[in-house]
């Protein structure tokens, strides 16, 4: 796997949803600190769904276990928009290790599956990775 040490990401922008304060503002922080323009929150897949909408992010790095919405569902109604932003990466950033929950992730197109509390050289290794499979297709 090549990785680009010093990919650009200062004209990107990311959407953390999780329903915990503690951890959209870590994976907020992380983005930031990998060079992130904007970083845009929400505390579950309904308001992921509107923000992804108004804001179209690069990326989205989700959590599963929310409600109302929760990242499943999330995940279902983003690949069934019918605009470009069916399509974007989409990381699941969760506790959940149940190979159930992961063949469900793949099922629904999901970009990675990470498992909490992840480490910030493997969120951004994870992130490049994605990105320049983007670039090359």
């Amino acid at each position: 796997m090549f990785i680009t040490p010093g990919m650009d990401f200062s004209l990107m922008s990311g959407l953390v949803i999780d329903d915990n304060d503690f951890v959209r503002f870590m994976v907020e922080k992380h983005l930031s600190n990998f060079g992130f323009q904007k970083v845009f929150e929400a505390q579950d897949g309904f308001e992921g769904l509107r923000v992804l909408n108004q804001e179209k992010p690069d990326i989205v790095i989700c959590d599963i276990n929310m409600r109302p919405v929760d990242g499943f569902e999330f995940l279902k109604q983003v690949r069934r928009l019918e605009s470009p932003m069916r399509a974007v990466p989409v990381i699941f950033l969760t506790s959940h290790a149940d190979e159930s929950f992961v063949k469900k992730a793949i099922e629904l197109q999901i970009d990675a599956y990470l498992l909490k509390p992840v480490m910030p050289v493997f969120l951004k290794k994870h992130i490049v990775k994605i990105m320049e499979k983007r670039l090359r297709a």
